[in-house]
């Protein structure tokens, strides 16, 4: 039975009930349906296949079409489509994913015409950000344009169609010459008959930005063949729309892939763009508050402003403000960095702004307690009749300094995260995941970022030696201060821990890193701090908070 025959109403693997085609392609159609069984809305696309097509043809489709299945179900990100289920009928799949509510961005882009730098840049950059995730996973989309990204409520950017995706290590299914793709989107190298790589998805989001600012595809001839060639030798068309995105467009379309920019850094520099333009007020300082700038690849870290001077400090959330009067800024930069893969290691970097107080670093004079000889009790007096003992005054005080150090961190919560790991973190920070790395993001700029692998090393101290030659070529000024196991406290909990700590030359003066990695016999895990190296025993100390309460992925 051709699957092209099924109709309204029918019912796959006595759960998924189809209702009605919202779309075809070339290899299929996707309904909209119901999942019987927990009474949500799905998608169901349905591969159809011209009649009379040879079997071995038909099982190529097939094929294609749980490799799209697999490719997207092995992503979780929010810029990507959810895949629920695969079902077998007829000897066909029919992939169950998410029910996306919104028009494509080549419908909006046909029905609007050209779309703002703003809007452009945020739909960009959340293309960007599914893209990383894929790229991190060994995917290759391969076929990224308008037509496969869908625009739901609130602009939210979602990447489909992962039928021709590239995996690492998959058998291509194609013959020896014959292009995979929509030609005018494809980059030069696949016009040369080269495998698709990452940058060949760069190449085809810049075409795909280009033809949202500017209403028209740069290399679209009257054949395939005209548009490929024109994409071989043919320049980018100057951009008349761009604006801010013009060099960024002109990146992405670099002929050579090596030139492309990485997606990471493509990502940072959308938000960028997509802040300046949105913004009410000029991004570089407004009413005390830093504008921050989302991390670029290692080569090209950003760095924040020069913190505020204490009389200039932002009045802290409601529930963050600590017994010790006036407030003062305290500058960190969050990152994480999974030093303990064996196989590749990310990095990023951003900047964040929170209140604090003067003497927020001191742990020892914190937790000293000291009183005065004035006011402190004798142990003559202790003893007498109807006193306190000695022993129930240092209890006493005890859970006095307990309360006044979790009074210290009131502005935290928990987060208990999808991968299984929990942690604090400030109330106010919002939450966003990109692959791997989960971000809790600071409104007044910045954020804290948590990465993992499932591929730790042995030797946490060992994997930061390895790395820091090549790394800190990122770091302007970079200087080493230690490379250090940690052990004891809330170490004993890991098979290793160890901090890399060192200094570096910012935009705004000298910053101060630790980047702190430790491991589960399962999963490796890496905190980044950075701090003005005005206060590192701040910066030391709020790490540690940090890593006391977090909890890994049982």
């Amino acid at each position: 039975m051709n699957s092209s025959e099924a109709d309204s109403g029918r019912v796959l693997a006595h759960r998924y009930r189809l209702d009605e085609v919202i779309g075809a392609g070339g290899m299929g159609r996707v309904w909209k349906g119901v999942d019987t069984l927990l009474d949500r809305q799905v998608a169901v696309k349905e591969l159809t296949t011209p009649p009379n097509l040879p079997a071995h043809e038909v099982e190529v489709l097939r094929t294609r079409m749980l490799r799209e299945a697999r490719s997207a179900a092995q992503l979780s990100h929010p810029s990507i489509i959810t895949v629920f289920d695969v079902a077998e009928e007829d000897g066909l799949p029919w992939i169950v994913m998410e029910l996306v509510r919104g028009r494509s961005l080549g419908d909006i882009i046909r029905d609007e015409g050209v779309l703002p730098v703003d809007r452009v840049a945020d739909i960009g950059e959340q293309m960007a950000a599914g893209l990383a995730e894929a790229h991190g996973n060994g995917i290759v989309h391969r076929d990224v344009k308008p037509g496969n990204v869908l625009i739901a409520g609130n602009d939210r950017a979602v990447l489909t169609d992962f039928g021709i995706a590239l995996l690492d290590g998959a058998t291509h299914l194609t013959s020896t010459g014959l292009l995979i793709g929509s030609p005018s989107y494809l980059a030069p190298e696949i016009a040369h008959g080269h495998s698709a790589t990452p940058a060949s998805d760069v190449w085809s989001l810049g075409i795909t930005l280009y033809q949202a600012l500017e209403g028209t595809l740069p290399f679209d001839r009257p054949t395939p063949v005209a548009t490929l060639t024109a994409i071989v030798t043919q320049d980018l068309p100057a951009p008349v729309n761009a604006g801010p995105l013009a060099p960024l467009l002109r990146d992405l379309c670099r002929k050579e892939p090596e030139d492309r920019p990485g997606i990471v850094e493509v990502r940072a520099r959308l938000r960028e763009i997509r802040e300046a333009a949105s913004a009410a007020v000029p991004t570089a300082t407004a009413a005390g508050k830093k504008t921050a700038v989302v991390p670029a690849e290692p080569a090209a870290p950003v760095e924040p402003a020069a913190p505020a001077e204490p009389a200039a400090a932002p009045a802290p959330a409601a529930g963050r403000e600590r017994t010790g009067g006036r407030l003062r800024t305290v500058l960190v930069v969050a990152v994480g960095l999974v030093v303990l893969a064996a196989a590749g290691i990310t990095s990023a970097l951003t900047a964040m702004n929170r209140g604090g107080e003067p003497d927020t670093g001191l742990v020892a004079e914190q937790q000293a307690g000291a009183s005065s000889e004035e006011g402190a009790a004798s142990p003559e007096e202790d003893a007498s009749p109807g006193g306190a003992s000695p022993e129930d005054a240092r209890e006493e005080a005890s859970e006095e300094q307990e309360s006044e150090e979790d009074d210290r961190w009131d502005f935290l919560t928990v987060h208990t995260d999808s991968s299984g790991f929990t942690v604090e973190h400030p109330e106010d920070w919002t939450y966003e995941r990109d692959g791997h790395m989960v971000y809790f993001r600071n409104p007044d700029g910045g954020y804290l970022l948590v990465d993992q692998t499932d591929t730790p090393g042995p030797d946490a101290a060992q994997d930061w030696r390895n790395l820091a030659p090549a790394a800190s070529e990122n770091f302007p000024g970079y200087t080493l201060t230690e490379i250090r196991e940690i052990e004891g406290g809330w170490a004993d909990a890991y098979l290793t821990a160890a901090d890399w700590e060192f200094t570096y030359d910012g935009r705004g003066g000298r910053m101060h890193a630790v980047n702190r990695g430790f491991h589960t016999e399962q999963k490796g895990y890496a905190l980044f701090l950075v701090a003005s190296a005005d206060d590192t025993a701040a910066n030391l100390e709020l790490l540690d908070r940090l890593s006391e309460t977090f909890v890994p992925a049982a």
